[in-house]
Protein backbone atom coordinates (compact mmCIF):
# COMPACT_ATOMS: atom_id res chain seq x y z
CA UNK A 1 0.00 0.00 0.00
CA UNK A 2 2.81 2.18 0.65
CA UNK A 3 4.09 1.90 -2.65
CA UNK A 4 0.61 2.88 -4.20
CA UNK A 5 1.25 6.21 -2.39
CA UNK A 6 4.75 6.61 -3.79
CA UNK A 7 5.11 9.25 -6.61
CA UNK A 8 8.28 8.42 -7.94
CA UNK A 9 6.46 4.80 -8.44
CA UNK A 10 3.46 6.60 -10.60
CA UNK A 11 5.99 8.69 -12.48
CA UNK A 12 8.27 6.02 -13.35
CA UNK A 13 4.71 4.11 -14.36
CA UNK A 14 3.59 7.08 -16.25
CA UNK A 15 6.49 6.54 -18.77
CA UNK A 16 5.05 3.34 -20.54
CA UNK A 17 2.76 5.48 -22.23
CA UNK A 18 6.05 5.81 -24.25
CA UNK A 19 4.67 2.77 -25.61
CA UNK A 20 1.03 3.96 -26.29
CA UNK A 21 3.24 6.66 -28.32
CA UNK A 22 5.34 4.54 -30.35
CA UNK A 23 1.87 2.59 -31.15
CA UNK A 24 0.39 5.28 -32.80
CA UNK A 25 2.50 5.21 -35.81
CA UNK A 26 1.80 1.21 -36.40
CA UNK A 27 -1.59 1.89 -38.67
CA UNK A 28 0.45 4.33 -40.62
CA UNK A 29 2.62 1.66 -41.76
CA UNK A 30 0.17 -1.36 -41.65
CA UNK A 31 -0.59 -1.26 -45.54
CA UNK A 32 0.39 -2.99 -48.28
CA UNK A 33 1.23 0.12 -50.26
CA UNK A 34 5.06 0.07 -50.68
CA UNK A 35 4.56 -4.14 -51.76
CA UNK A 36 4.95 -7.07 -49.67
CA UNK A 37 6.37 -10.38 -49.32
CA UNK A 38 5.14 -13.35 -47.43
CA UNK A 39 7.45 -15.48 -45.43
CA UNK A 40 5.09 -18.44 -44.62
CA UNK A 41 7.12 -22.05 -44.48
CA UNK A 42 6.56 -25.66 -44.10
CA UNK A 43 6.37 -25.00 -40.35
CA UNK A 44 3.20 -23.04 -40.65
CA UNK A 45 1.40 -25.13 -42.95
CA UNK A 46 1.89 -27.95 -40.10
CA UNK A 47 0.69 -25.41 -37.34
CA UNK A 48 -2.87 -26.27 -36.96
CA UNK A 49 -5.63 -22.65 -36.94
CA UNK A 50 -7.64 -22.80 -33.39
CA UNK A 51 -9.17 -19.65 -33.41
CA UNK A 52 -9.77 -19.84 -29.18
CA UNK A 53 -6.35 -19.09 -29.13
CA UNK A 54 -7.23 -15.55 -29.87
CA UNK A 55 -8.23 -15.43 -25.99
CA UNK A 56 -4.78 -15.68 -24.99
CA UNK A 57 -3.68 -13.14 -27.96
CA UNK A 58 -5.99 -10.41 -26.26
CA UNK A 59 -4.16 -11.26 -22.93
CA UNK A 60 -1.15 -9.82 -24.04
CA UNK A 61 -2.08 -6.05 -23.29
CA UNK A 62 -3.03 -6.57 -19.96
CA UNK A 63 -0.09 -9.46 -19.62
CA UNK A 64 2.89 -6.94 -20.68
CA UNK A 65 1.84 -3.58 -18.68
CA UNK A 66 0.96 -5.73 -15.37
CA UNK A 67 4.36 -7.01 -15.88
CA UNK A 68 6.35 -3.97 -16.07
CA UNK A 69 4.19 -2.60 -13.48
CA UNK A 70 5.09 -5.18 -11.20
CA UNK A 71 9.13 -4.43 -12.47
CA UNK A 72 8.73 -1.13 -11.59
CA UNK A 73 7.75 -1.98 -7.90
CA UNK A 74 10.18 -4.80 -7.31
CA UNK A 75 13.61 -3.65 -9.42
CA UNK A 76 13.28 -0.01 -10.94
CA UNK A 77 16.73 -0.60 -12.64
CA UNK A 78 15.23 -2.88 -14.65
CA UNK A 79 12.08 -1.87 -15.37
CA UNK A 80 13.60 1.13 -17.05
CA UNK A 81 16.26 -1.14 -18.95
CA UNK A 82 13.35 -3.13 -20.32
CA UNK A 83 11.10 -0.27 -21.47
CA UNK A 84 14.07 1.23 -22.92
CA UNK A 85 14.76 -1.69 -24.69
CA UNK A 86 11.27 -2.17 -25.78
CA UNK A 87 10.69 1.25 -27.20
CA UNK A 88 14.59 0.63 -29.46
CA UNK A 89 12.88 -2.49 -30.81
CA UNK A 90 9.57 -1.52 -32.07
CA UNK A 91 11.78 1.79 -33.94
CA UNK A 92 13.83 -0.94 -35.33
CA UNK A 93 10.04 -2.68 -36.30
CA UNK A 94 8.67 0.16 -37.89
CA UNK A 95 11.97 0.36 -40.22
CA UNK A 96 11.86 -2.90 -40.94
CA UNK A 97 8.07 -2.40 -41.43
CA UNK A 98 8.69 0.82 -44.12
CA UNK A 99 11.40 -1.25 -46.02
CA UNK A 100 10.63 -5.01 -45.87
CA UNK A 101 6.52 -5.30 -45.42
CA UNK A 102 5.53 -8.61 -45.01
CA UNK A 103 1.65 -9.93 -45.36
CA UNK A 104 0.23 -13.07 -43.30
CA UNK A 105 -2.69 -14.79 -45.22
CA UNK A 106 -5.48 -15.43 -43.32
CA UNK A 107 -7.80 -18.49 -43.43
CA UNK A 108 -11.33 -18.28 -43.84
CA UNK A 109 -13.48 -18.02 -40.44
CA UNK A 110 -16.17 -20.47 -40.62
CA UNK A 111 -18.35 -21.26 -37.70
CA UNK A 112 -19.39 -19.40 -33.87
CA UNK A 113 -17.81 -19.88 -31.01
CA UNK A 114 -16.30 -16.93 -28.88
CA UNK A 115 -13.10 -17.36 -29.73
CA UNK A 116 -14.34 -17.06 -33.80
CA UNK A 117 -16.15 -13.83 -32.84
CA UNK A 118 -12.73 -12.27 -30.69
CA UNK A 119 -10.52 -13.30 -33.92
CA UNK A 120 -13.46 -11.67 -36.38
CA UNK A 121 -12.89 -8.68 -34.70
CA UNK A 122 -8.95 -8.57 -34.25
CA UNK A 123 -8.88 -9.48 -37.64
CA UNK A 124 -11.17 -6.23 -38.52
CA UNK A 125 -9.37 -4.28 -36.29
CA UNK A 126 -5.67 -4.92 -37.47
CA UNK A 127 -4.96 -5.30 -41.41
CA UNK A 128 -2.40 -8.70 -42.29
CA UNK A 129 0.74 -5.83 -42.49
CA UNK A 130 3.28 -5.32 -40.27
CA UNK A 131 4.55 -8.80 -39.48
CA UNK A 132 7.65 -9.14 -39.47
CA UNK A 133 9.02 -9.12 -36.46
CA UNK A 134 6.32 -9.84 -33.97
CA UNK A 135 5.55 -7.07 -31.80
CA UNK A 136 3.13 -9.27 -29.99
CA UNK A 137 6.27 -11.75 -29.30
CA UNK A 138 8.92 -9.13 -29.12
CA UNK A 139 7.24 -7.79 -25.69
CA UNK A 140 6.12 -10.81 -24.18
CA UNK A 141 9.22 -12.32 -24.68
CA UNK A 142 11.21 -8.78 -23.56
CA UNK A 143 9.26 -8.70 -19.99
CA UNK A 144 9.81 -12.34 -19.69
CA UNK A 145 13.56 -12.18 -20.32
CA UNK A 146 13.31 -9.17 -18.11
CA UNK A 147 12.03 -11.10 -14.35
CA UNK A 148 13.91 -14.32 -15.57
CA UNK A 149 17.01 -11.45 -14.82
CA UNK A 150 15.83 -10.22 -11.60
CA UNK A 151 17.60 -12.72 -8.71
CA UNK A 152 15.37 -11.54 -6.17
CA UNK A 153 11.83 -12.38 -7.80
CA UNK A 154 10.23 -16.01 -6.90
CA UNK A 155 10.83 -19.24 -8.93
CA UNK A 156 7.03 -19.32 -8.88
CA UNK A 157 6.21 -15.75 -10.31
CA UNK A 158 8.76 -16.35 -13.09
CA UNK A 159 7.67 -19.54 -14.00
CA UNK A 160 4.22 -17.69 -14.55
CA UNK A 161 5.61 -14.89 -16.29
CA UNK A 162 7.44 -17.32 -18.77
CA UNK A 163 4.46 -19.36 -19.46
CA UNK A 164 2.00 -16.47 -19.92
CA UNK A 165 4.91 -15.10 -22.39
CA UNK A 166 5.25 -18.32 -24.21
CA UNK A 167 1.41 -18.94 -24.50
CA UNK A 168 1.12 -15.45 -26.19
CA UNK A 169 3.90 -15.80 -28.62
CA UNK A 170 2.13 -19.48 -29.59
CA UNK A 171 -0.95 -17.89 -30.05
CA UNK A 172 0.66 -15.38 -32.92
CA UNK A 173 1.19 -18.93 -34.37
CA UNK A 174 -2.17 -20.42 -34.06
CA UNK A 175 -4.74 -17.84 -35.20
CA UNK A 176 -2.33 -17.14 -38.14
CA UNK A 177 -1.60 -13.52 -37.18
CA UNK A 178 1.97 -14.32 -37.43
CA UNK A 179 4.47 -17.28 -39.06
CA UNK A 180 7.62 -18.55 -37.46
CA UNK A 181 9.74 -16.45 -38.59
CA UNK A 182 7.82 -13.39 -36.79
CA UNK A 183 8.37 -14.58 -33.71
CA UNK A 184 11.69 -15.81 -34.20
CA UNK A 185 12.91 -12.54 -35.46
CA UNK A 186 11.21 -10.43 -32.38
CA UNK A 187 12.93 -12.87 -29.82
CA UNK A 188 16.31 -12.78 -31.72
CA UNK A 189 15.47 -8.64 -31.89
CA UNK A 190 14.58 -8.30 -28.63
CA UNK A 191 17.12 -10.67 -27.08
CA UNK A 192 19.92 -8.78 -28.66
CA UNK A 193 18.92 -5.00 -27.65
CA UNK A 194 18.14 -6.31 -24.08
CA UNK A 195 21.56 -7.81 -24.10
CA UNK A 196 23.43 -4.97 -25.16
CA UNK A 197 21.37 -2.75 -22.95
CA UNK A 198 22.17 -4.43 -20.14
CA UNK A 199 25.70 -4.64 -20.69
CA UNK A 200 26.24 -1.04 -21.51
CA UNK A 201 24.29 -0.35 -17.78
CA UNK A 202 26.75 -2.27 -15.87
CA UNK A 203 29.59 -1.21 -18.13
CA UNK A 204 28.38 2.21 -16.79
CA UNK A 205 28.33 1.18 -13.21
CA UNK A 206 31.52 -0.49 -12.88
CA UNK A 207 33.70 2.65 -14.63
CA UNK A 208 31.58 4.56 -11.67
CA UNK A 209 32.74 2.45 -8.61
CA UNK A 210 36.00 1.98 -9.81
CA UNK A 211 36.40 5.89 -9.91
CA UNK A 212 35.22 6.11 -6.29
CA UNK A 213 37.47 3.16 -5.09
CA UNK A 214 40.40 4.35 -7.46
CA UNK A 215 43.44 4.45 -5.00
CA UNK A 216 41.64 2.76 -2.02
CA UNK A 217 43.80 -0.11 -0.95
Amino acid sequence: MQLLKSKSYWLSLSLMLSLAVMGMFYDILNSPERGFVVLSSPIDRMIPFIPAMSIPYLGWYPFVFGVLAYLCAKDRLMYYRVLLSMNICVWICYLIYFNFQTMVPRPELTGTGLGTSILGWLYSQDRPYNCFPSIHALHSYLVMRAVLSVPSIRKSIKRWVAGGAVLIIVSTLLIKQHVIYDALGAVILGECVFTIITGLALHRRRRKESKWTQGIS
